[in-house]
């Protein structure tokens, strides 16, 4: 076999290599050029065609539509409801304050929009723990006097632990609150030192 052959044949395993994909079908259309690496009872964990060596990502299998394998096949999901995301009926919710001197004496009241309650009031420099049975996905707000209209939304499963970050922010005269969803390593770095909230 001489070297042009085998640099033809060399480069088609290549390109077949590189064009092997999964597609990732979203419920609300979107697609995801995908190499699937595991489907979970619920979740599918994927790595990005065009970073192949990167990061593994997550995502909730109530929001996956179908996948098309790059051998052609197909799975389809059915629709996921509340009772099928979750495992046991409660999820663990840590929300957490890290301790800032201005608008120190200031609490950050956390609400969901539905349904419509104050899920915690914290206190600046402390943690509070809760049993959250409201699961499927759910809006979260937050204020500092009043709620704020802007909505962080979360997917919550039965089994679950979530950290959610409060944070005061100000904005000129305006004095608002901020909510961010953090990974469970880094917000037991930053919870390190805060206090226990006993009650919500």
């Amino acid at each position: 076999m001489n070297i042009r052959k085998l640099l033809i044949i060399l480069l088609s395993i290549s390109f077949m290599v590189s064009a092997a994909q999964d597609i990732i079908t979203k419920r609300d259309g979107n697609d995801i050029k995908s190499i699937v690496i595991e489907i979970l009872p619920n979740a599918v964990k994927y790595r990005n065609h065009d970073n192949q060596k990167g990061p593994i990502y997550t995502l909730n299998k109530s929001e996956v539509f179908m996948i098309k394998y790059e051998n052609g096949s197909k799975d389809i999901f059915a629709s996921q409801t509340a009772s099928d995301l979750i495992g046991s009926k409660s999820a663990t919710i840590y929300f957490y304050r890290p301790k800032k001197f201005a608008s120190g004496r200031t609490k950050i009241i956390v609400g969901t929009v539905e349904p419509d309650e104050v899920v915690v009031t914290l206190k600046n420099g402390s943690w509070y723990k809760m049993t959250y049975e409201h699961l499927g996905e759910r809006n979260f707000v937050a204020g500092v006097f009043s709620l704020n209209t802007e909505t962080y939304k979360l997917n919550i499963i039965g089994d679950k632990t979530y950290y959610i970050k409060c944070s005061v922010l100000t904005k000129g005269l305006l004095v608002m609150a901020e909510l961010e969803f953090i990974d469970k390593t880094i917000a037991l770095k930053e919870m390190e030192g805060l206090r226990k909230q006993k009650v919500p």
